[in-house]
């Protein structure tokens, strides 16, 4: 294991990556302040969390199912007509749901369903960029290390940044203020000059070219997949047991601290992992950064106890990054370079999925066990997929190449 030369600073002085990354990281703030937001408003027009819970609800899980198809269509038709419809389409529907905060479930339910589709992928289509600019190994790693300790920032940020509006002026204001960053983000991003490089492969420039092979066809990526479900269900059980956790220990300002840890070492896990280079193939490294928190988690959750969740929260976030960084690594290397948007979109949505499976975990067990019980539970359980996965990983050698 070696530091490597170049710096943080080289990768966003390469060939207009910072014109695009900053757009991007502006884009991904209002899906960080989105969620909040509507909770927010919702529950101050209709009096009723469950409304909200539903909305938002249903946002997420049409912006989960659209994930893979939104990512397919921006392979085929390039990046600038594409994401600007959905940045249009996203933006009006934001405003949308929040001047119908009084309408019927309905038309709520309705409008979600739009919002959640029309989410622009900034993140998926960032990480596109970064491997048209930068060369594969060392270079390209940083890049994907400051993309997800970006993206770590900006889901710290945001809900605070969403919140404080709220406050301030009303909850109407930091949807506007989602709606905002989104509509700019989105102008900003498609208007780079990385970005339209990418014409898609419906261009003349691959008439003779091969059919394009789906990233779940292509070796070794499936398990990959699956196994990223791992790091999800640590990640949404952690997000419910902050606040249960606090809860059983009657210090409200304990949840904050812990997620606010979270957060931080998962921000500092990226970039420490962006400056090694490490010689183990990416799918063995994929194993022992998933395996790590797991560990932690059910040792964390059979101590129990405030002192045990601040160092185990800190320990499993050091490793969230890091896992992120290597999983889009390797669906970067083992897909076809024309349906990277796609491959590193099923990424995301193997975490999201296990995001929901892990709070589904923890909510079901926490009331009848405790919070720590039902964080050891959720381990078992990332544990069982992680076990599933392992042989097919093991099996793959660093010499294997996208067939």
């Amino acid at each position: 294991m070696t530091t490597e030369q170049p710096s943080y600073r080289a990768v966003l002085n390469t060939e207009h990556t910072a014109r695009s990354f900053l757009p991007s990281i502006l884009g991904r703030l209002s899906l960080a302040t989105s969620g909040l937001a509507l909770v927010l408003l919702l529950e101050q027009s209709t009096g009723s969390f469950a409304v909200a819970g539903a909305v938002t609800a249903t946002l997420g899980i049409a912006n989960v199912v659209a994930t893979p198809w939104r990512a397919r269509l921006i392979d085929r038709r390039g990046q600038t007509m594409t994401l600007a419809v959905l940045g249009l389409t996203h933006t009006l529907s934001l405003i949308a749901l929040g001047l119908a905060g009084n309408a019927g479930l309905p038309i709520l339910l309705g409008l979600s369903v739009i919002a959640g589709a029309s989410s622009p992928p900034f993140g998926a289509t960032m990480r596109v960029l970064w491997s048209a600019a930068l060369p594969a190994g060392g270079m390209r790693t940083r890049g994907f290390s400051l993309d997800a300790v970006a993206e770590e920032v900006t889901f710290a940020v945001g809900p605070l940044a969403a919140a404080l509006l709220a406050v301030i002026i009303d909850p109407f204001a930091s949807l506007l203020l989602s709606a905002a960053c989104v509509a700019i983000g989105t102008t900003l991003f498609v208007t780079s000059p990385l970005s339209r490089r990418q014409l898609g492969t419906h261009h003349t420039d691959y008439a003779n070219a091969l059919p394009t092979r789906s990233p779940l066809r292509s070796r070794g990526f499936t398990p990959v997949v699956i196994t990223m479900i791992a790091p999800g269900v640590i990640l949404g059980s952690i997000e419910i047991a902050a606040p249960a956790v606090a809860e059983s220990e009657s210090n409200t300002l304990l949840s904050g601290v812990l997620l606010a840890l979270f957060a931080g070492a998962s921000a500092l896990g990226g970039l420490l992992y962006g400056r090694m280079r490490l010689q183990a193939v990416l799918e063995r490294q994929l194993l022992v950064l998933a395996l790590a928190p797991l560990i932690i988690t059910a040792i964390m959750g059979l101590i129990g106890g405030p002192l045990a969740a601040l160092i185990g929260f800190t320990l499993s976030g050091l490793c969230l990054a890091p896992q992120l960084i290597v999983g889009y690594l390797a669906a970067d290397e083992r897909t076809d370079p024309r349906s990277r948007t796609e491959a590193s979109s099923w990424i995301n949505t193997a975490v999201n999925f296990g995001a929901a499976l892990g709070a589904v975990i923890f909510g079901a067990t926490t009331d009848s066990t405790g919070p720590g019980p039902a964080l050891a539970i959720s381990a078992v359980i990332a544990s069982v997929i992680l076990a599933i996965c392992t042989p097919f990983l093991l099996r793959l050698r660093h010499a294997d190449q996208p067939e």
